[in-house]
């Protein structure tokens, strides 16, 4: 980066890993308390799984369709993972019927069974287990989204839950849950996806709205920390695209080839 003389991409890069690493040194002592606001998608899990219970359908669940555990939406994925487990704990301890729809990448599927497994038994009801409640519909989009959308109308849905790596394919099932009047709780951070869920979910999901509900879910201090890292040097990039705006405007020339500043 020096080299090729990106001088201030190299400072905002040292920023946020100090800013980073200052916030993970804050969670592992104990010292992050609540960083993260309630969001009211995560409330209302809670919600939709009572309303579960009392119409006897199912809770329909997945980390999206694209889910993998590798590349580009690896962190959507273990976003998603965190919400799935989280809904998957409130339905076993409110007794309601909870389905996870598999994303087309068949290395997840092991991890979501064991999720299942592992929160039948934390929760003291290991009888709740069912591996047939770990739905695999094939290895591509139409067979995903026909596999989806035939379970959901022919099983009944109470609740449909669609946070992480999503695609246009979850759109053919969340209109069959809408016709059995679910709620929708949904979103991705692929911002070209985020259409469906402003029009479809009851409570959508926008971006990296996802990571913060992961983040939520997750209960865990550690991954908050990361988040709030991110948010902070955010709010550094604004400051600093306004401050350029403003010198723009003034005449100052702040840019040359290369990407390196002029002051």
């Amino acid at each position: 980066m020096l080299r090729t003389g990106k001088i201030v991409e190299l400072l905002f890069l040292l920023i946020a890993a100090v800013l980073t690493f200052f916030y993970l040194y804050l969670a592992m002592k104990g010292k992050l308390k609540d960083p993260i606001r309630m969001l009211p998608q995560i409330e209302a899990i809670s919600d939709g799984v009572d309303k579960a219970v009392e119409e006897g359908k199912y809770v329909y669940v997945t980390p999206g369709n694209v889910a993998y555990l590798s590349g580009q939406y690896s962190t959507m994925t273990i976003a998603g993972m965190n919400v799935l487990r989280y809904t998957a704990r409130l339905c076993v301890r409110k007794g309601a019927k909870v389905r996870f729809m598999a994303p087309q990448n068949a290395e997840t599927v092991p991890l979501i069974d064991g999720i299942f497994k592992e929160v039948c038994v934390a929760e003291g009801h290991p009888e709740a287990y069912n591996r047939d409640e770990v739905r695999y519909y094939g290895a591509s989009e139409a067979s995903w989204a026909t596999g989806a959308g035939a379970d959901v109308a022919s099983s009944g849905a109470s609740l449909v839950i669609l946070a992480g790596a999503c695609s246009s394919s979850e759109n053919t099932m969340q209109e069959e849950a809408l016709l059995q009047n679910a709620l929708i709780i949904g979103g991705t951070p692929r911002y070209t996806m985020n259409h469906a869920y402003a029009i479809m979910a009851d409570y959508p999901l926008f971006c990296d709205d996802v990571y913060a509900a992961g983040a939520i879910t997750s209960g865990d201090p550690v991954v908050q920390s990361s988040l709030l890292a991110g948010d902070v040097a955010k709010l550094g990039l604004i400051v600093a695209l306004v401050l350029l705006l403003v010198l723009t405007a003034a005449g100052v020339s702040t840019y040359q080839k290369g990407g390196l500043l002029n002051l």
